[in-house]
């Protein structure tokens, strides 16, 4: 069994890797495994893998989710729906899964079932289950495109949502309540019970993520301390969780079974705990929403209880197997997320570790395998760019024993009281300023403890670290623990590549509409812009940014260059200088940004590793305002140039033409505000002689950037034309010999389950 489902996982992984197939093959690939699996046992590795192939293909083909025919996203739409999800509100904004059955605008309607994640301004109080009409603007749904980035796109695709949308002006009408939606009116329902005795804060937040799964009231804030203390996975509803309450709850019956001899006599106690203990698992996953990582849960929980019923014929190994092969038939895209991995491989370092540990210390016990765990999901955590925490085994040794015999039961029971009278709301309080108190002290140790250093990883990388953690997990007396623990620093050590003096390295990232740009030497960075802030609190600097920076195993900023004061080149400067060291900041406009720094002044020059850095702007830029107070940047080594304009327009244009014509020909250029009418003037274009422009600019943006004209003239001057909605981010590596190389774009790795979709929306 253990071969089979090893199999079997490892061809639902090559199915996210693989070029589309009809489903006829897919039903033809089932067939043929079954048949090697019957006749010939060694062969069931193989036979694993073919099923898991076939039956990922098959499911992504079946849960493909509805394409709008025809859409515009240029028109407003009025759309009938119901509401689907809790109400997420922040800065003014509600957020909601709305279930769309008819699109109608004035020339034609249509009907149809889409699911879309929607963005309401100022919306009036929404609960589950409403039905309303709404103007709509509805676009494919894209997330941004970084190394190191999340890919949001993917994440709402396999909740089977594929547009978003956004209510237009327009007059909106609740036309009354739909019937569907019993479990989320069920979570809402309590929330509204379980409010008025939560306090505003962290203990409040916490506790209804513990309890309803709902996240909206944790703050950006508190989900890094939860990160730096490695403690995140207390408040998701995952395998612990359930789990603990289950076995919790199956536990006490199993004692007060034992005691009833003539209940044991009917039917065995343990087999009365585990039906208990799955009772409690599916009501907790109700009431938490049942998103997928509680389903995973649930159905490992089940496939346990499967196996007591079998008597206990089945080995750990068996058993882990079983949940495996349930899971991934249950969702085959289930390891496209990080929680699948830390979930299975997590059960995995307890089952080596515990062997080894039997007879030891109690403290000794708990240390090692806190630690053991830590060691098996770093890797994974390395892959899907989540932050590792070495503090975190030893604040799981306390927490987790806490949160299994006092807030998982306590919380549970707080929720069943209210549910039962809202005036029992007692406990839920209490719980809730003990979890206020946990993360108080959690903050504590958050200020204390210094950061895991960041390092550039690849995947040749990770599969070095992923060996060496492999082989430290081996049984005793095997050499290899040793070589794994020496092979796990050897991998940590610093990258003995990298540029060369003389040589840079500039990557224009995906921030949407506003600008982001990265430049590295062999031992400086400098960033240029950090892209928006918005009122609800999201920032690029955090989305995208920092995320990048840390894949790249950045852990400082040499200088940052904020061109102007504008929100979408300089609204995440703050949060950027909270997360990584900056030694020097330059603005063009000090006066407008939070983050104190020198103007950047005309001539302003300095040389890093072989490559000069020059401030090109005129002397009176400090008498500028707006876009044409840009800091006007050109990097330079002996063989290329890339020049970095800001927003400057036309009047700024003219009077750098004089700076920039002895330089020529420039190599790259980012075109001046995002390529607007309002520059790249045809007289600019032609002086800087470029043989690529690129143009940092939001998927469908509202402003139409880039315009024609401006592609067309750029075009025309012989520059070849890159976009970060097109290609997502943009990397250029200057050689000090050989010049400027092929500029390279990024798209999703081994996300191929979007061949089912229309590739044009997705942008890939």
């Amino acid at each position: 069994m253990l071969l089979l489902s090893i199999g079997f996982l490892l061809g639902v992984c090559l199915l996210h890797d693989h070029a589309s197939l009809p489903a006829a093959s897919y039903l033809a690939g089932i067939l043929l495994p079954a048949i090697l699996a019957l006749v010939w046992s060694p062969t069931r590795f193989i036979a694993g893998g073919l099923l898991g192939f076939a039956w990922a293909g098959l499911y992504a083909h079946w849960h493909q989710p509805p394409e709008i025919p025809e859409l515009d996203s240029r028109t407003s739409y009025s759309a009938i729906g119901v509401v689907r999800s809790l109400p997420v509100v922040e800065g003014g904004r509600t957020r909601i899964q709305f279930a769309v059955e008819s699109l109608n605008t004035q020339q034609a309607g249509q009907s149809g079932q889409w699911l879309l994640r929607l963005t309401w301004q100022g919306a009036p109080p929404v609960s589950v289950g409403q039905r309303w009409r709404l103007p709509l603007r509805i676009r494919p749904v894209r997330g941004y495109r970084n190394p190191g980035g999340w890919d949001y796109a993917g994440w709402l695709y396999r909740q089977g949502i594929r547009y978003s949308a956004y209510v237009a002006t327009g007059e909106s009408e609740l036309l009354g309540k739909s019937t569907c939606c019993f479990m989320e009116k069920a979570r809402e329902w309590l929330r509204e019970r379980l409010t008025p005795y939560l306090a505003d804060g962290a203990g409040g937040g916490m506790f209804l993520a513990l309890t309803l799964g709902d996240k909206s009231g944790l703050r950006d804030a508190d989900r890094r301390v939860l990160a730096v203390t490695g403690t995140s996975h207390l408040f998701a509803i995952s395998g612990l969780h359930i789990g603990l309450s289950a076995a919790a709850f199956g536990g006490l019956l199993v004692w007060g079974w034992r005691r009833v001899p003539r209940l044991c006599g009917r039917v065995p106690a343990l087999v009365a705990g585990a039906l208990a203990g799955l009772l409690m698992a599916t009501l907790y996953a109700i009431v938490s929403g049942f998103a997928i990582p509680a389903q995973r849960a649930l159905v490992m929980f089940a496939a346990a209880v499967w196996v007591i019923f079998r008597r206990g014929q089945s080995t750990p190994g068996g058993l882990w197997a079983v949940a495996l092969v349930a899971v991934l038939l249950w969702d085959p895209f289930a390891p496209l997320s990080a929680g699948f991995w830390l979930s299975f491989l997590a059960v995995v370092a307890i089952l080596l570790l515990m062997p080894m540990l039997k007879g030891r210390h109690w403290l000794f016990q708990g240390v090692a395998l806190q630690v053991g765990i830590g060691l098996a999901l770093y890797p994974v955590l390395l892959f899907f760019g989540m932050p590792a925490s070495w503090i975190g085994p030893m604040v799981n040794l306390l927490l987790v024993p806490a949160f299994g015999l006092l807030f998982v039961p306590a919380g549970l029971a707080s929720v069943l009281l209210v549910a039962a009278d809202a005036e029992l709301g007692f406990l839920a309080r209490w719980v809730a300023e003990l979890l206020a108190l946990t993360h108080m002290g959690l903050e504590f140790i958050a200020q204390q403890v210094f950061p895991v250093p960041v390092f550039e990883w690849n995947l040749e990388r990770l599969a070095l670290i992923t060996l060496a953690v492999a082989m430290i997990l081996m049984p005793p007396g095997i050499p290899a623990r040793k070589m794994g623990a020496l092979l796990l620093a050897a991998a940590h050590l610093p990258s003995p590549g990298g540029l060369n003096v003389g040589d840079f390295q500039a990557t224009l990232l995906d921030v949407g509409q506003g600008l982001s740009m990265v430049l590295r030497t062999r031992h400086h960075v400098l960033v240029y812009d950090t892209g928006a802030r918005y009122p609800s609190g999201f920032n690029l600097a955090d989305a995208v940014l920092v995320p990048y920076l840390r894949h790249q195993g950045i852990d400082k900023i040499d200088m940052l260059v904020l061109s102007h004061g504008d929100n979408d080149h300089a609204g995440g400067a703050e949060f950027l200088v909270s997360e990584v060291p900056v030694s020097e900041v330059r603005e063009g406009e000090p006066w407008r940004n939070p983050v104190p720094g020198r103007l950047c002044r005309a001539g302003e020059n300095w040389r890093w590793d072989g490559v000069d850095f020059r401030f090109l702007q005129q002397r009176n830029v400090g008498q500028q305002k707006g876009n044409n107070a840009s800091c006007v940047l050109l990097v330079e080594n002996a063989a290329s140039k890339l020049l970095i304009p800001g927003d400057i327009e036309r009047r700024m244009e003219k009077r750098l033409i004089a700076s920039v014509r002895p330089r020529t020909p420039i190599d790259a250029v980012v075109a001046p505000h995002h390529g607007s009418l309002s520059s790249s003037s045809e007289s600019f274009v032609r002086s800087t002689g470029a043989g690529h422009v690129l143009y940092a600019v939001g998927a469908r943006n509202r402003y139409g950037f880039p315009k024609q004209e401006v592609l067309s003239r750029w075009e025309q001057a012989g520059a070849r034309t890159w976009r970060t909605d097109r290609d997502g981010a943009i990397t250029l590596h200057f050689n000090e010999r050989e010049g400027l190389r092929e500029p390279e774009t990024y798209h999703w790795p081994n996300r191929r389950y979007w061949h089912l979709a229309n590739v044009a929306e997705v942008g890939l």
